[in-house]
């Protein structure tokens, strides 16, 4: 990837979008996020390697769940903290997800899906922070039932 101000993609597009035969092109903005040209083949393909990644790691949870429960736990060495009924649950989850984002082509939900599971487990980990989640609440209004 090439990185390039957002001004001189406003003063020599030509240059730029010349770039994007060999690789995508960053443009940094002031004040406001970059901006990734690619060409549309090159995106295309991405995604579809992608798509089969999580096709492949989906199988390897069905055909050999104890090689795939060892691999995340090389990839995600915080999943080690979540009781073994959660970590199955996370593998699921996972793998769930990332089929649904290939086919989706919107990748965020896993960014979001791994945050949330990765404090799960810095709670399993604090026992102090895991007892004090525990108790009761002091508070007016109906029960919350538990997640089912």
């Amino acid at each position: 990837m090439i990185e390039r101000p957002f001004s001189e993609f406003l003063r020599q597009p030509n240059d730029v979008v010349a770039e994007l035969a060999n690789h995508d092109v960053l443009l940094r903005r002031r004040n406001a996020p970059s901006l990734r040209l690619s060409e549309a083949d090159r995106d295309d393909e991405r995604s579809e390697a992608f798509g089969a990644l999580a096709r492949l790691l989906r199988n390897m949870m069905v055909h050999n769940p104890s090689g795939l429960e060892q691999t995340v736990a090389d990839v995600f060495p915080w999943a080690t903290f979540l009781p073994e009924r959660d970590r199955a649950a996370f593998i699921d989850e996972l793998t769930t997800t990332l089929m649904a984002v290939a086919d989706l082509d919107n990748y965020s939900p896993v960014g979001q899906m791994l945050r949330e599971w990765k404090a799960t487990a810095e709670i399993h980990a604090d026992s102090k922070l895991a007892r004090r989640l525990r108790r009761s609440i002091d508070a007016d209004g109906d029960a919350v039932p538990v997640p089912g």
